[in-house]
C-alpha cells in the first residue's frame, strides 16, 4: 500500500518520458522535482521505521551520486535535442531510459528489503544509495541535456 502513490506517480512519468515531446526548458525540471521531492520522502519515512546513523545514511547517498554521474551525463549526451522556432522550448527526444532507471532502483530497494526483513538498518541504507543514484541520473542527465540545448540553440552567458 506504501508504493501505490509512487507507482502511480511513476506511471503517469512513464507515459510522458516514453516518447519524444515539444518541452519548455522550465518544464523540462519539472519532473526530476517531484522526483526529487518523492525520494526524499521516501528517506524520511523510511528513516522513521528503521532509524540509521546519520553517516551512514550519508556514505549510501554519497556512493548513489557518485556512480550517477558518469551514467547521467553520458545519457544527456546521447539524448536527442534540437531547438524549436520557439524561444526556451526544445524537442526532447524520448526518454525510456530515465524511467527505467527510476523503476529498477524502486524495484530493488523493495527486493533487498524482502530478501534481508531483519536487516531494516542496513536495507534502508542500501534502499537510500539507490534512490539517490536514480535522481542524481536524471538531474545529471537534464543538466547536461539543458547545456546542449542552450549552445544548439546560441544562448550565451555573460558578455563574450
Amino acid at each position: 500500500m506504501q508504493l501505490l502513490p509512487l507507482l502511480i506517480v511513476v506511471v503517469v512519468l512513464a507515459v510522458r518520458m516514453i516518447r519524444p515531446q515539444r518541452i519548455s526548458v522550465t518544464r523540462m525540471w519539472v519532473s526530476p522535482i517531484i522526483l526529487c521531492v518523492l525520494t526524499a520522502w521516501v528517506i524520511y519515512a523510511n528513516d522513521q521505521l528503521y532509524p540509521a546513523p546519520p553517516i551512514e545514511i550519508a556514505v549510501a547517498l554519497f556512493i548513489g551520486v557518485v556512480a550517477a554521474l558518469p551514467f547521467g551525463v553520458l545519457r544527456g549526451m546521447h539524448t536527442d535535442v534540437r531547438p524549436t522556432d520557439k524561444p526556451g522550448v526544445m524537442h526532447l527526444g524520448s526518454s525510456w531510459v530515465t524511467i527505467a532507471i527510476f523503476a529498477v532502483a524502486f524495484g530493488l530497494r523493495y527486493a533487498i528489503r524482502m530478501a534481508m526483513p531483519q536487516r531494516g538498518e542496513l536495507t534502508g541504507t542500501i534502499g537510500d544509495g539507490l534512490l539517490a543514484f536514480a535522481i542524481v541520473f536524471i538531474a545529471s542527465s537534464y543538466f547536461v541535456i539543458f547545456r546542449k540545448y542552450e549552445r544548439l540553440a546560441g544562448i550565451s552567458k555573460g558578455p563574450a
